[in-house]
C-alpha cells in the first residue's frame, strides 16, 4: 500500500511537470498614437502580422480537425482573443482602422 501511495505520488508530480505549454502571441501598441490615421493602421498591420505569423506556426494545433478546410478559423479565433485583451479604445482604434482600410467580415 504504501508502494502504490509512492508510485501515485510521483506520476502525479510527472504529470505537472510534463504539462505542454500553450503558444501564446500578442503585440505591442504603447508607442503607437492612436488619435492618428497612420497609427492605427500601423495597429491593423501588427495584429495581422501577429495572427498571420501565430496561424502559420499553431493553426494546425488550434483548429479542430473538422474545421481544417476552413482557412478562416484560425484568424478568426485568434483575432477574437486578442481583441478580447485589448483595452477598449485600443479595441475600438482596431475597428477604425479596419473601417479605414475598407476592411470588412473575415478579412484582417
Amino acid at each position: 500500500m504504501m508502494l502504490l501511495t509512492k508510485l501515485i505520488s510521483l506520476a502525479l508530480l510527472g504529470a505537472s511537470v510534463v504539462q505542454a505549454t500553450e503558444p501564446s502571441f500578442g503585440i505591442a501598441y504603447s508607442d503607437l498614437s492612436l488619435d492618428s490615421r497612420f497609427g492605427r493602421a500601423e495597429l491593423r498591420q501588427r495584429v495581422t502580422a501577429a495572427i498571420g505569423g501565430y496561424c502559420r506556426r499553431h493553426g494546425d494545433r488550434v483548429t479542430p480537425q473538422a474545421l481544417r478546410n476552413d482557412r478562416y478559423y484560425c484568424p478568426d479565433m485568434m483575432r477574437s482573443a486578442l481583441m478580447a485583451e485589448m483595452p477598449r479604445e485600443v479595441r475600438h482604434a482596431y475597428m477604425q482602422a479596419r473601417r479605414e482600410a475598407g476592411v470588412r467580415g473575415r478579412r484582417l
